[in-house]
């Protein structure tokens, strides 16, 4: 019998084609293989038990990194064929369905073993790959999944890599296959002539083990690197960088060595290892780092090593800071002149290569919560793979997400594609990345959004994209995004939504952040959040910490603030530059400037994180929580949390003399406790059972367990965010989530 087959899924970019060939060849089958637009699409002859095991196998097994979705086979006339072949790919073929293509794949334990292989053509060859590993899609241009649709174009196959492509081994049509030969070289510049090949690494080497801070050209973008033992080194990065304190993580070349510094329970092991290789946030184990790399946090970023070129370097320098190559705020470098033309004398040399990245990718980040992954950024490993949604978009849509963690969603039918993070589009490089990467995700996945769907802030430059775009516009107010979020990726109808943030524009004008909403469909009801208190300085009040506390504490009653106290409280009595929030975010930025932890955000997020590392050493110690009230009350609306109240009794025990260490665990204790009996009461009134908790402040693992704990022994059901971030780079899900209802 004969049959046409088509499969659809992760099937481009893993060694599809070469393991159908495998498969038809082991069960005699004959026929051929080809791509056809992001599909495989199968000419099967054999007999009937022959062409059924083959079906089975293939609903049933793939290569690495592959994924079926479906298979779809239907008779043809009886058709005779000498054999079985891969043919030529269809690069114009328009098949209706949206095709699914692959992440960036990292170095498989086969390269690896040849990369250090003396007798192997391919020893010491930093670009090795095959059918199960190496770049994918930031290197593709369009499709289908082909050499010549990809950079590697740009090097032609010597005979020796042709016959491999052309054979029965594992790189049989393994489109990133090249060797010392035919492909990529090494370069390594430090200002004058560059090296070239080994001595290009050699002489980095030298120079990352002698201090020297360096741009490494990575699969989705530069990295700079650096020795997280020295302290001068690392002072470089950071003035590099122009980052003052942010954390930065350290990849290693092993999980052996990683272990040595860092607590890796097996779920942590199993996301360190996963093909996406992702950053981790680990418990450090014991200090062995200059604390310039990861300052006073009690987590270390920990990645490993997923390229042939980072394998090399790290086997022999050991663990690297790896971090983005990119100064401040404005996105990764990709092309190499940018990298090269860095004029910086912290910069001390590029170890670059020719081949070309088509698309930036940082490398993701997450963390283990709940025994279970949870993004922190979505990016590498992951990107363009599509969530599958339960509900189905009425038609195609396009969802901008936010202005900060910028990140955009297109959904068709069940899938939901999401771009990679960009970064914060107040920086024009970000936002002009960020279009360009619409242009190419619509086109590359076939995609006409007949619908535009943006946040609800009138000033948000994501939001004025969707509305240049031309289509039916629909804005989704922000806290309602990110519970959609959760909604999403676990198909509820229904849900208590807990939104806690820095900043969302709420219906009413005021920026709201500390939200309880009721979410039915794609609706939801405002039925409890933080009071209102004002705070002055515009977008400003989400870095000085220090006069957010004093807004705060004007709002408590108090007096006796900081030296800009007066000012400030000038400025609230006349309404000057004020506005209402109602924001947990801002909430933590106040506590931790007024118990003297931190009182400016250099980077998002930086009190919140120092008050949280703060609260969990006096937890190591077994010091108890100092406890203290957050007030519940019944409002004109709904509930209101009082958390002028709070802060009015944190500053009464500060004054009594309770410790920081007390009075931050206290903090964290008081608002889980607030979470629990804010959605007990909306549960007596509503009836409903289920909790979504979601938003940047639920990064936080010590709140987000306490209110893990304690909601489920009120017998609460408890969703998280698992697949997007629960920070803005998820919201563009929810929002696209939401519309699924029109």
């Amino acid at each position: 019998m004969t049959l046409f087959i088509t499969v659809l899924g992760v099937v481009q970019g893993v060694g599809y084609r070469p393991f159908v060939a495998r498969l038809a060849e082991k069960l005699n089958i004959t026929g051929s293989v080809k791509n056809s637009g992001g599909i495989v699409e199968i000419t099967a002859s054999g007999t009937k038990k022959a062409a059924d095991e083959f079906i089975r196998c293939l609903q049933s097994l793939t290569p690495p990194g592959g994924q079926v979705l479906k298979v779809i086979a239907k008779p043809l006339a009886e058709q005779r064929f000498p054999d079985f072949r891969i043919v030529p790919s269809a690069p114009e073929s328009r098949t209706g369905q949206t095709p699914i293509i692959p992440p960036d794949l990292p170095v498989c334990d086969a390269c690896l073993k040849e990369l250090y292989d003396k007798n192997n053509r391919r020893y010491l060859y930093p670009f090795i790959s095959c059918v199960s590993c190496g770049p994918r899609y930031s290197i593709m241009n369009t499709l289908p999944y082909d050499r010549d649709t990809t950079t590697m174009e740009d090097f032609p196959m010597c005979p020796e890599c042709r016959a491999e492509y052309t054979g029965k081994g594992r790189r049989r049509h393994a489109q990133t296959i090249s060797c010392h030969d035919c492909g990529p070289q090494l370069l390594y510049s430090r200002g004058g002539e560059p090296l070239q090949r080994e001595e290009a690494l050699e002489q980095a080497i030298r120079d990352l083990k002698s201090g020297a801070v360096i741009g490494v050209k990575g699969i989705g973008g530069y990295q700079f690197a650096c020795l997280p033992q020295d302290d001068a080194a690392v002072d470089r990065l950071r003035r590099l960088k122009r980052r003052d304190k942010k954390p930065f993580a350290v990849m290693f070349p092993s999980l052996a060595s990683l272990k040595d510094c860092c607590e890796v329970s097996p779920q942590e092991e199993a996301l360190l290892s996963s093909p996406a290789r992702p950053i981790v946030l680990l418990n450090k184990k014991k200090e062995i780092f200059c604390t310039g790399v990861s300052s006073e946090s009690r987590f270390l970023g920990a990645f490993l090593s997923y390229t042939p070129l980072h394998q090399l370097l790290t086997d022999s320098c050991g663990p690297l800071v790896m971090t983005s190559g990119n100064l401040s705020g404005e996105p990764v470098m990709i092309r190499d002149e940018q990298m090269l033309s860095v004029k910086s004398p912290f910069l001390n040399g590029v170890l670059y290569n020719a081949r070309r990245i088509v698309t930036p990718l940082d490398d993701s980040v997450a963390r283990v919560m709940d025994r279970k992954p949870f993004l922190i950024r979505r990016s590498r490993g992951y990107v363009p793979l599509p969530i599958l949604l339960e509900r189905r978009a009425g038609k195609p849509l396009f969802a901008a997400g936010g202005d900060l963690k910028a990140g955009f969603c297109l959904y068709q039918n069940d899938r939901a594609y999401l771009s990679q993070y960009f970064g914060d589009t107040e920086h024009d490089r970000v936002f002009r990345t960020y279009e360009q990467n619409y242009n190419r995700m619509t086109e590359m996945f076939r995609i006409e959004p007949e619908l535009a769907v943006c946040d609800l802030h009138p000033g948000y430059l994501t939001a004025s994209f969707a509305e240049r775009l031309g289509k039916p516009l629909i804005r989704i107010q922000h806290h309602h995004a990110h519970i959609a979020s959760v909604m999403a990726e676990h198909a509820l109808d229904s849900c208590i939504g807990v939104a806690f943030d820095g900043t969302g524009y709420g219906t009413d004008g005021a920026v709201w952040g500390g939200e309880f909403l009721l979410c039915r469909g794609g609706k939801f009801e405002r039925r409890a959040h933080l009071d209102y208190v004002a705070l002055c300085g515009g977008d400003a009040a989400a870095k000085n910490a220090a006069a957010t506390a004093d807004c705060y504490r004007y709002a408590a009653g108090e007096t006796g603030g900081g030296p800009d106290f007066n000012v400030i409280r000038a400025a609230l009595e006349h309404r000057v530059n004020t506005q209402n929030y109602s924001s947990m975010g801002r909430l933590f930025d106040a506590v931790a400037a007024e118990l003297g932890i931190r009182k400016e955000n250099s980077y998002e997020g930086e009190c919140a994180i120092a008050l949280e590392n703060e609260a969990a050493a006096a937890k190591a110690k077994g010091i108890a929580p100092y406890p203290l009230p957050f007030p519940v009350k019944k409002g004109p609306d709904g509930l209101l949390i009082d958390q002028a109240g709070l802060f009015r009794s944190l500053l009464l025990a500060k004054r009594d003399g309770v410790p920081a260490g007390a009075l931050a665990l206290g903090f964290h204790a008081a608002a889980a406790d607030m979470v629990v009996r804010t959605c007990a009461e909306i549960r007596r009134e509503t009836g409903e059972n289920r909790v979504a908790l979601s938003g940047g402040v639920f990064a936080n693992l010590l709140l987000t367990e306490d209110c893990l704990q304690k909601l489920r022994q009120e017998n609460f059901e408890v969703f998280l965010n698992s697949a997007v971030p629960s920070n803005d780079g998820g919201i563009c899900l929810g929002q696209a989530w939401l519309c699924s209802y029109l």
